[in-house]
């Protein structure tokens, strides 16, 4: 009982005293006027450091990882930073799965065409799965050899904060080179209602297709896209804006592409100017005016695939001085040196050809040149490039208008045109045609160019790229003997 007493005596000594001391306590708080506590002195502390290094790559798509694989292998400390995944447009939303889908697209074609009787069908789904599945592992194959060449991989955004200097989230790093590799971004659709439509990069996250849909643009991705979803079972209208497709590859074999597509269901409408998008009930409806008539087309979906921009925006490049150029990609000369001291660019991002074995062989030869090691640059004047339709065109070299306008007279410029129906179509029961066309210099015989349309173009034009280097003329291909029986035959008469 006496221990009770005294420790109840205590409590209430203690309940009296509580009061006191937070008082006691509240003017020691309020007479310190805690200015270490204010925020802006925790942001007022120097920064650290800025980390030192040889040299820091912004993209870690093909250019950018090409770039820093190469500087790393030559000893150099070497940063690439990329905000996304690694691989960039051609891996994730480009070269890649845009092939996948092509073969996904034949598959597709043959099962309905030549294998109809199997009651075969290559689904959408199915297809997707497949390319996600090959996208992850080129992702990380890209991974482990930048690991394996000693590369230091950071995320995030990078921004060049000062001269030399790049700034990722809270660090800094401080570089003798910098190099910018990031790359473009589908064009966004300029018009009321251009928010609505899709872009190419939409695509590869489809789960599912549209009944119909309505394909904005003339170029590269729009005929490939329009080709692989009609395969598909897709409607498509093409809207193009120009008097034909594919304004910068041969008109001969344009034409000839045009009606290829349109005998497999594409409805391709030329000279259209596309002035609203908008949706209601479940469709879309796409306006537009053609040679001054206004028209429209209604579909499920609308991908607009009219160009591609450069990603510059955000990296500092006003403030430090990197000119950009009409088209908003940034300057470079024929070294990829930019207009400030260090800093480079290359592939896509810049004002020269978006095809990235463009960026890849830029990006490896300027690392080479920066870091010791001399090699010779790629020929850029002899450049193969495909279109994965169906069929396929594969072309290098100057077309009839472009080596007529060199050569200055048309009698300076002869032509070669052979059109065939291929042993593959012949067994599909498929009368489509073939061409063929070589641009000669009418007095040498020279090889200037050459345009083919079949799907086994792409595969062909890159041997033919190697000819053309090496000065093949009309008599060399006489005069070698074909194999039998190819499509490939037909180029040597």
């Amino acid at each position: 009982m006496p221990k009770r007493q005294s420790s109840a005596a205590s409590n209430e000594a203690a309940a009296v005293a509580a009061p006191v001391k937070e008082k006691r306590r509240a003017r020691e708080v309020g007479a310190e006027t805690p200015i270490e506590n204010v925020p802006r002195r925790t942001r007022a502390r120097r920064p650290a450091k800025p980390r030192e290094v040889d040299f820091v790559v912004i993209g870690g798509g093909s250019g950018g990882v090409a770039a820093a694989r190469r500087a790393a292998a030559l000893g150099v400390r070497t940063v690439l930073v990329e905000r996304d995944a690694i691989g960039g447009t051609c891996v994730h939303r480009g070269c890649v799965p845009k092939k996948m889908l092509s073969y996904g697209a034949g598959w597709a074609s043959i099962l309905a065409t030549g294998l109809a009787n199997t009651g075969g069908k290559e689904d959408w789904r199915d297809a997707i799965v497949r390319v996600n599945a090959e996208v992850a592992r080129l992702t990380a194959t890209f991974s482990q050899r930048l690991h394996e060449s000693g590369v230091e991989i950071l995320h995030g955004d990078a921004e060049l904060s000062a001269p030399g200097e790049i700034r990722i989230g809270n660090e800094t790093l401080r570089a003798r080179k910098i190099l910018l590799s990031t790359g473009a971004h589908p064009r966004a659709l300029a018009v009321p209602g251009g928010e609505l439509v899709s872009t190419s990069d939409d695509i590869f996250t489809w789960q599912s297709l549209p009944g119909s849909l309505v394909v904005i643009g003339g170029g590269y991705i729009a005929v490939e896209q329009a080709s692989i979803l009609s395969r598909y079972g897709v409607k498509v209208d093409l809207l193009v804006r120009e008097d034909r497709l594919l304004q910068r590859f041969d008109a001969d074999i344009s034409r000839a592409l045009a009606e290829a597509l349109a005998n497999k269901g594409v409805r391709v409408h030329l000279n259209t100017e596309v002035t609203l998008v908008s949706q209601a009930n479940g469709a879309y409806e796409v306006c537009y005016t053609q040679q001054g008539r206004k028209q429209s087309v209604r579909a499920q979906a609308v991908l607009a695939a009219i160009g591609r921009d450069p990603n510059v925006e955000g990296l500092g490049l006003e403030a430090v001085g990197v000119a950009l150029g009409e088209e908003r990609g940034i300057v470079v000369d024929k070294q990829f040196r930019t207009s400030v001291r260090g800093v480079y660019a290359v592939g896509d991002c810049t004002e020269g050809l978006q095809l990235t074995p463009v960026a890849v062989s830029q990006a490896r030869w300027l690392a080479d040149r920066l870091f010791g090691k001399r090699g010779d640059m790629v020929d850029f004047d002899v450049v193969p490039t495909a279109v994965f339709s169906e069929p396929a065109i594969g072309a290098v070299g100057l077309t009839e208008a472009e080596a007529i306008e060199a050569a200055g007279k048309p009698e300076r410029i002869r032509t070669e045109i052979r059109r065939f129906v291929s042993l593959e179509n012949r067994f599909a029961g498929v009368s489509r045609q073939s061409v063929f066309k070589l641009v000669l210099n009418a007095r040498s015989g020279r090889v200037l160019g050459a345009h083919l349309m079949d799907n086994a173009a792409p595969e062909i034009i890159q041997v033919f790229a190697l000819a053309m280097r090496l000065g093949v003329k009309a008599s060399h291909l006489k005069t070698t003997l074909p194999l039998h029986p190819t499509v490939a035959e037909e180029l040597f008469g």
